[in-house]
């Protein structure tokens, strides 16, 4: 699902520590489900199945978030 909210509200779900200089003060919230809520900072696709190939890049666990990167390699929508 996606939300809509002011920076100041969305700071009480999510780390903004990330968010790029010069940020809209509204923020898109995007969850998945239960599993993921992150303040959006980029594209999202409506299902996985759009993304087409990828590879992990890299990946790391700090005790209570487990974080992987990752990139399109095979995309109709990466040009």
């Amino acid at each position: 699902t996606i939300d809509y909210l002011p920076q100041a509200e969305a700071a009480a779900l999510v780390d903004l520590s990330k968010l790029p200089a010069g940020a809209s003060e509204l923020l898109r919230i995007v969850r998945v489900g239960d599993y993921d809520i992150c303040a959006c900072a980029g594209s999202h696709v409506k299902n996985t199945a759009e993304i087409g190939r990828f590879e992990i890049l890299s990946h790391d666990y700090d005790g209570t978030r487990w974080r992987v990167r990752w990139r399109v390699v095979d995309s109709p929508f990466v040009g």
